[in-house]
């Protein structure tokens, strides 16, 4: 009953879409040998390979996202940069915005507005992109 979850009120699908009560490991009763192989049955576009790949996302999607559902849209546990910055450090790439003195306040950087780091990174699963990799479009 989250704002953000799979189809399930909908009735457009049902726990045996992700869990299978006569298989799998006995801790989760995936459908799936794992969690991603579960997930990538219908995010198949998220699987990749990607030339530019983010780690978290071949390990596990659980990571980032909470399958049971979220109040945060793509149903990820939390929102950026807090979710950002449980792995990666504030220090190279702060999430506040500085002006063109290098100072926080005055005029605020264009690149950091809306202080979430999806504003730039919008390729967070991974990309193929020649821009190289930062995953940015």
């Amino acid at each position: 009953m989250k704002a953000y979850s799979h189809p399930f009120n909908a009735g457009k699908m049902d726990c045996s879409g992700c869990h299978s009560p006569h298989g799998g490991s006995p801790d989760t009763l995936f459908a799936r040998q794992t969690l991603n192989d579960t997930c990538f049955d219908c995010h198949a576009e998220k699987r990749g390979p990607y030339l530019w790949e983010h780690a978290p996302v071949a390990e596990d999607c659980s990571n980032c996202h909470d399958p049971h559902g979220s109040n945060n849209p793509g149903m990820v546990s939390l929102r950026g940069p807090m979710l950002c910055q449980g792995c990666h450090s504030q220090d190279g790439h702060p999430s506040f915005a500085y002006d063109a003195d290098g100072l926080a306040g005055g005029t605020a950087s264009k690149y950091l507005l809306g202080r979430n780091c999806l504003n730039c990174h919008t390729q967070v699963h991974g990309s193929n992109h020649p821009s190289g990799s930062r995953l940015m479009r």
